[in-house]
Parts: structure tokens; sequence; C-alpha cells
């Protein structure tokens, strides 16, 4: 039977196209393409579904052509969409993402969609409910429209004893402290990026900020190290795990959401922590030699195969 995972805001559209940064007024440049998709949530929505997990996404969109082509790929993919709302006169959150491929570089200029706070949607709590696990980004707790609607939704997934993936996120330093540490002292495995331990653990950096994490509340962290791989990390060991090779970085944007989503895929289906995150790094290291993230996510029968020709293996079955 198929595992299932909801989540919940940061819905949104992507326009990656490829620059050199630093970005410098009146130095003018053309965009050698441009790649317009669903990115956010969406991103790790499309990586779970080549891995077969089912995704429920909930959250909201604006009653605008950006929201169309956000559901109309979504749909089209299977994403189970029932519980996206679309808000009458309001915006869907667009995002710029500027990349440079040379540098391994990428900058995020966004427009959270404007609107009102977004209600409940009817039927989420069954569906938390009969979940194998719940997934927020840290980007959902700045999103005004949606952080109440999250914090119900990490409230029930809480009381059904439904675990809870977190995913600190870049912006997590934007959102309120006590409404990071009320989130943290629910979840049951934090994933970040080593630059990102400080916006979660009250400041602290490195070791200090890994032990601290686990005090908070997550039984597991799980440190994203990009071209270093990852660690996992609990109270009683930390593995560093290895990363695959990578003949040239492309675009690392949402190579973390792969990561993510794959990594979930693993451990829902019964894998170790520790060769989760060996799927997932072997994820990480095909999605960053394409451009973009979701759409163009590797199938579960390419990473299988990365991890082959590595002389590795895990038990997963496409």
């Amino acid at each position: 039977m198929s595992k299932r995972i909801v989540t919940v805001g940061d819905v949104v559209l992507d326009i990656i196209m490829p620059v050199k940064l630093p970005l410098r007024a009146a130095r003018h440049q053309n965009a050698e393409r441009r790649n317009v998709q669903p990115g956010g949530m969406a991103n790790f929505a499309l990586a779970a579904l080549n891995f077969g997990v089912e995704v429920s996404m909930s959250g909201v969109i604006g009653d605008d052509v950006f929201g169309q082509m956000v559901l109309g790929t979504l749909n089209e993919r299977g994403v189970d969409t029932h519980h996206v709302l679309t808000t009458p006169n309001s915006e869907t959150t667009l995002v710029l993402v500027l990349t440079d491929k040379e540098e391994d570089k990428h900058v995020f200029v966004g427009h959270y969609g404007e609107g009102p706070e977004a209600e409940y949607p009817e039927g989420l709590d069954e569906v938390i409910e009969k979940a194998d696990a719940l997934f927020i980004e840290g980007y959902t707790l700045t999103e005004k429209r949606v952080v109440k609607m999250t914090t119900r939704a990490i409230e029930h997934a809480h009381k059904a004893g439904t675990p809870i993936y977190l995913d600190a996120g870049p912006f997590l330093r934007y959102a309120d402290p006590k409404q990071v540490r009320w989130a943290l002292e629910r979840t049951h495995l934090l994933f970040l990026a080593d630059d990102e331990a400080p916006y979660a653990a009250d400041g602290k950096e490195g070791p200090n900020a890994f032990a601290s994490l686990l005090v908070m509340g997550p039984k597991f962290v799980v440190a994203k190290r990009a071209a270093k791989g990852s660690m996992v990390i609990t109270s009683d060991w930390w593995l560093d795990i290895p990363p695959y090779p990578v003949e040239r970085v492309v675009d690392s944007v949402g190579a973390g959401d792969t990561y993510d989503a794959v990594f979930m895929a693993g451990v829902l289906n019964g894998l170790s922590l520790q060769d989760s995150a060996k799927l997932a790094n072997a994820a990480g290291a095909l999605v960053v030699q394409r451009v973009g993230g979701g759409v163009t996510a590797p199938t579960c029968e390419e990473t299988l195969a990365l991890l082959r020709s590595a002389g590795d293996e895990v038990d997963f079955s496409c």
C-alpha cells in the first residue's frame, strides 16, 4: 500500500533564469533561457511521487494565471490538490529564481501572494489522521495567509500521532522565535542545511546547535551539506553519509526539497536512516545536474542506477 504525506503551504510559481551574479545596476544581461514551473512545496511533492509516495497538498493560491499554472501542473502529475484553496481577489506567491551555474549560487526574489488569511480546508484533519507523515517547510511559518492553517495542522498531527517532518529553510530566520520553538517541540525529524542551524537553535552553530535541537524536541536531525553529502544525527550517534559524484552542477534550486522527499520515501517504506540518506544523496546528486526542481526531479530508477554505478545499493523497490 502506498505511503501518503500531507504538506501545508508554500504553494508557489517559480520563474528560473540563469544569470551572472552579482547583478549590478545598468549592467544588463540576457538570460539564455527561462523555466516556469511550480516551486516550493511542489518540488517536494513531485519528487516524492517519483518514489511511489502519494502527496496531498494544502495551502492557498490566488485566482490569477499563476495559480492556474501551478494547479494545472500539479493535477497533471497526480498530486492531490483538493485542499489547496483558491482565494478570490488574491495573488499567487511568485518567486524569481536567479541562478549562476558557474558559481553554483542562486538568489530568490519573492513576492508573497497578497490576500486574506486562508480558512482551514474542510476535511484536512481527516487526511492528516490517515497520513504517514506531515511535512512542513520553514517558509510556511512566515507566510501570513497560512500561518494559522499551518499551526492547526501541526497541532492536529501531533495529537493524532502523525509524525511531523520540518525543513528549516533559509526563511526560518524571519519567523517568530516562539512559534519556531513551538513547532520544534512537536517535530519528529528536522531537516536543515549547515548554515540554517542558528535560525532554529537560538543562534548556536555547529555541533552545539545540533545537540541543542535534539533537546528542543526532534528525535532526529538531518543536516544537508551539499557537496559534502549529509549527516544524520541522533542523541546516541552522528553519522556522515558521503556524497555521490556530480559531473557538473547546473542548478542547485530544488535540491534540498528533492533530498527531503526521497529521504522520507525511504524512511516511510522501511529503510534505515542511513540507507534513506544514501538514497536522498543520490537523488540530490542527479537533480543538481538539471535545470529546475520538481518537474525535472530524478526518477526512482535513475537514482538506484546511480547508486549501483557508485558501487552502493539500498533495498528500495521502485
